[in-house]
């Protein structure tokens, strides 16, 4: 009888040991067993994220305030351009959210009269954003602007 007793706790504990091991790979989304040997944390061995990691949204007044705060101190703005700037990275801003996602709606395939027309609409507003910035700064400003607006 106790032989039998003995049995069943082992069928009992490999049971419990296996869905233990069950439970780790599905928290860690590992195909061979979760956070052993220093290796959680949802992460594979090559430390790409198990999980597929969501793009950050584009927040247009975030991106204005990022750009026109790194104009304010790469251009060295005055009191008087500074919310003027602003304005117009706001503006942009906005038109590049609107630009993307109406790029988004546009199912593939995609043509090459439709690439060139995003493209010339792209560099509309980019063009446009330029031109505000050209009427607000001084001639050393917007040199610098234009070398480094990419960067930001």
């Amino acid at each position: 009888m106790k032989t039998k007793h003995f049995f069943s706790f082992l069928l009992f504990l490999n049971l419990c040991i296996f869905l233990t091991i069950q439970e780790t790979k599905a928290q860690y989304g590992q195909p061979y067993g979760g956070g052993f040997g220093g290796r959680g944390g949802g992460f594979s061995g090559n430390n790409i994220p198990s999980a597929p990691v969501k793009p950050k949204e584009f927040d247009p007044e975030v991106y204005s305030t990022e750009q026109t705060r790194w104009m304010t101190k790469k251009l060295k703005l005055t009191e008087e351009q500074i919310p003027k700037v602003d304005n117009v990275n706001i503006n942009y801003s906005f038109k590049r959210m609107e630009f993307e996602q109406d790029a988004k709606k546009i199912l593939p395939p995609y043509t090459e009269e439709m690439r060139i027309k995003f493209k010339e609409k792209a560099i509309a507003i980019k063009d446009e954003r330029d031109k505000g910035m050209k009427a607000i700064l001084t001639e050393e400003q917007y040199a610098i602007y234009l070398k480094k607006r990419d960067d930001y």
